[in-house]
């Protein structure tokens, strides 16, 4: 038995989230609580190897941190079960009764352990409120005999030795010795981050505990260290002793997704689990280990071979442990997969609507949006996130059934979906660039340059500099992409959307030309109608797709000036002078030499919310020019992105500042700076646009360029993640719409991100047909009318042959 390995035995379904504490009986019971509001009672059936699910305990109020099993008494002869929630209660429950039959309120947080006693009818609890305390059954009800002050920050375990002394393990680094009555004696340092777990071993006279600095330390009653365990690579949880396998034996678990068994001092063996957090550990009088989880599952592992699982739920668990290894490597949207939570963090409420959270199921990952409803806000699922950079356990990229140390993205043809060129260090790069060629029909001149691509970038990857970048071997930029021409979309009126004048215009109209409703495929800008939409020869679709940011160019600094100084005399202190207004004004061209400049900008943009729109105006204008878009997303650590959100989210009073800001946002992305802040910020600008309320027809359009801007965006990114958030949003979003041209801009980006997602199209296209109000409101916009309802149908009618 001595030399078996811990196996897999069996596996409880039953709680929906992390399963919290575990607690053992006499008789072998499990009682289980959880983060999804309940503890439960498992019964054991030796005689056919079961645990079976006989109670759930409910009444807590928020999830259950800590649970307890008292044993029978002549008051109480099937014991008492004894759970610890975050609702700052204490429940103490019949077995057989799933509602409490004493509540106890003493504790004022989280009650994080509970513990038993050497008297009958008596506990042990801990809390986050620094305190531990000693309760009682007398005459019939719970009451505290002794109180447990002294901490400095929350207590995580509390256990009395055998001696009757009573420990707890605090986060602030200590553990603290106390006599029956409430005495501190001691307080034990040595741990250097916040101590978990205690475990106590009678027989040795000594007790260890575990802590975050993933250290087990060894001490005598006397509170001496005697030994100190290293083994684990993270926060340990939880420890336990093994009885049924010697003096010295326990089990230890934590957040590096293992449970250990230790034996005098070694770890004999390491279980790996397909959870991110093993939250606590018991042993059973067999000798068998119980785990609770953050994937909401109890698991028993044994020795015994007669107690091992079925030959396919061992594969099975083997084959989830290995996806969770391959997810630890593997990022969506440049997060970790592995750092993502599990569906216990849907047990939050969001913070506002639309809120967008991504959470790991069943080796998946899941996005899910808040839904705002008074009493029934819940969160709803949006769908699964397509893709990911798949990676296998070493950490190679997988492509095509082969893994890679590089799988390159290169884009080689604008408006063409991107190419995967794969490598691996030591093979013959020459022999790489060709096999690359060949299969994407490339020319042959292009060898010498993607022989260069590969050797500057493999290089660059194994031994990254500090400004580790890709380098196009055709432009010298970031990007391997060949240059293009950014086409300006110049749509809307001529009337100055605050003054209602003509003067001050940040757009100017153009007639839709017959060329850009045609179908033909030509080489009209579908937004304008001229013909310098000039990318590559154009695909059989003449509206989509366009890889091209469009902006918001139109403007006269002059005006612009004007109004900034017509302002800046209305305010009663800190005031600009008029010289470092003439510089500031300035930027709308183009960059200036004095730093100052820059900074007053931001000043600026704090001006009252009924001022601030020309200077919005300003940055809607400096960013289109490189060195500006470079220094403004420089200037305080990209504050600028956090400036510019707060006037597109809800809570901006100011339509003007909604608008011009949503404008700012569409030319940021015009330059390699101001695209990667707003792709690091896309899901924040996602929320904040969708929870606005009705916009006019300016701030219609501004909003619709934007989601075009963050399609395009998410192409030029390979962004699988913002793939799952667009198609969510821009169907739901084109049915609030009332303006024509917005539902146009809405369309294109919509057919961009269809005929653009490459392997993701047709998960995109099942999606967007499982909406059905976009279904009817796109059957409606299919029909003309004017000009510009004639362009916005035959848009509609190239999607519709897509979907």
């Amino acid at each position: 038995m001595a030399n078996k390995e811990f196996k897999l035995s069996k596996t409880l379904y039953g709680h929906s989230l992390d399963v919290r504490s575990i607690s053992i009986t006499p008789n072998d019971d499990i009682v289980s609580g959880s983060r999804d509001k309940t503890a439960k009672f498992w019964k054991c059936n030796p005689f056919q190897n079961t645990h079976e699910e006989v109670m759930s305990y409910i009444g807590q109020k928020n999830f259950v941190a800590s649970v307890l099993y008292l044993d029978p008494t002549e008051e109480f002869p099937d014991g008492l079960v004894v759970t610890g929630g975050n609702d700052h209660v204490i429940l103490i429950y019949k077995p057989s009764e799933p509602f409490a039959t004493f509540t106890i309120k003493d504790h004022s947080n989280t009650v994080s352990c509970l513990a038993k006693t050497q008297e009958t009818n008596a506990f042990l609890s801990g809390s986050w409120d620094m305190t531990a305390k000693h309760f009682k059954i007398i005459n019939g009800s719970p009451k505290c005999i002794a109180t447990f002050t002294g901490h400095a920050a929350a207590i995580w375990s509390v256990l009395q030795l055998n001696n009757t002394k009573v420990i707890t393990a605090s986060a602030d680094k200590t553990i603290g010795v106390w006599d029956n009555n409430g005495q501190k004696l001691q307080s034990l340092t040595g741990h250097t981050d916040c101590v978990r777990s205690l475990a106590d071993f009678p027989e040795l006279n000594i007790f260890m505990s575990t802590a975050n600095d993933a250290a087990i330390k060894v001490w005598n009653y006397a509170g001496e260290n005697l030994n100190t365990f290293y083994g684990h690579t993270n926060y340990i949880y939880s420890i336990a002793r093994c009885k049924a396998e010697g003096a010295e034996c326990f089990v230890s678990s934590d957040e590096d997704r293992t449970v250990r068994y230790w034996e005098n001092g070694v770890n004999v063996q390491s279980i790996t689990l397909p959870a991110q957090s093993i939250w606590s550990v018991a042993c059973l009088q067999n000798g068998d280990i119980v785990t609770g989880s953050s994937d909401g599952l109890v698991r028993i592992f044994t020795r015994d071979e007669s107690r091992y699982a079925e030959e396919s739920a061992l594969i099975k668990f083997a084959e989830e442990v290995e996806a969770l290894q391959r997810q630890s490597v593997q990022e969506i949207g440049g997060v970790k997969v592995s750092d993502l939570p599990g569906r216990e963090a849907l047990y939050d409420p969001g913070k506002r609507a639309g809120q967008m959270k991504m959470v790991r199921e069943e080796g998946k990952v899941v996005a899910y949006t808040w839904v705002l409803d008074g009493d029934n806000s819940h969160w709803e699922k949006v769908g699964d996130v397509m893709g990911g950079t798949d990676k296998d356990s070493t950490g190679k990229t997988m492509y095509e059934g082969k893994a890679y140390d590089f799988v390159f993205v290169v884009d080689v043809e604008d408006g063409k979906p991107p190419l995967k060129l794969p490598y691996n260090k030591g093979d013959d790069v020459y022999k790489a660039a060709n096999a690359f060629i060949t299969k994407n029909f490339l020319p042959a001149d292009y060898l010498e340059q993607i022989v260069d691509f590969i050797l500057k970038n493999s290089k660059e990857q194994y031994v990254p500099p500090t400004n580790a970048a890709y380098q196009d071997p055709f432009t010298g930029g970031s990007r391997y992409t060949p240059s293009y021409q950014d086409t300006t979309g110049q749509v809307g009126t001529n009337v100055d959307p605050f003054t209602g004048a003509s003067s001050y215009a940040t757009s100017t109209a153009r007639p839709a030309s017959s060329s850009a409703v045609s179908n033909s495929g030509g080489n009209a800008d579908p937004f304008t109608g001229s013909s310098s939409y000039t990318t590559t020869p154009q695909t059989s679709f003449g509206y989509f797709p366009v890889c091209a940011y469009r902006t918001f160019d139109a403007g006269d600094p002059t005006v612009i000036l004007k109004k900034i100084k017509e302002f800046n005399e209305k305010l009663s202190d800190n005031k600009a002078t008029d010289e470092d207004l003439e510089k500031l004004g300035l930027l709308c061209s183009g960059p200036v030499n004095d730093v100052l400049s820059y900074e007053l900008l931001f000043k600026l943009l704090d001006w009252p919310e009924d001022m601030v729109f020309p200077v919005l105006d300003v940055v809607r204008m400096a960013v289109k020019d490189p060195i500006n878009n470079n220094l403004i997303v420089a200037l305080n650590d990209g504050q600028i992105m956090e400036k510019l959100k707060k006037f597109i989210s809800n809570s901006s009073n100011v339509p003007n500042n909604t608008i011009v800001g949503l404008r700012s946002l569409c030319n940021l992305c015009v330059h390699d700076a101001g695209e990667n802040l707003v792709f690091d910020n896309r899901f924040d600008i996602v929320e904040s646009i969708t929870t606005l309320g009705q916009l006019n027809k300016n701030g219609q359009i501004a909003l619709a360029t934007l989601l075009l801007n963050l399609t395009i965006l998410s192409i030029r990114k390979n962004d699988d993640l913002g793939y799952s958030v667009l198609v969510q949003v821009l169907p739901d979003i084109i049915t609030k719409f009332t303006d024509v041209e917005s539902h146009f801009r809405i369309y294109v980006a919509l057919g961009t991100l269809v005929t653009q997602s490459n392997l993701h199209k047709q998960e995109i296209v099942s999606k967007v047909n499982g909406n059905q109000n976009f279904l009817t409101t796109l059957q409606l916009h299919s029909f003309g009318g004017n000009d510009l309802e004639n362009k916005r149908g035959n848009c509609v009618k190239q999607l519709q042959k897509l979907l």
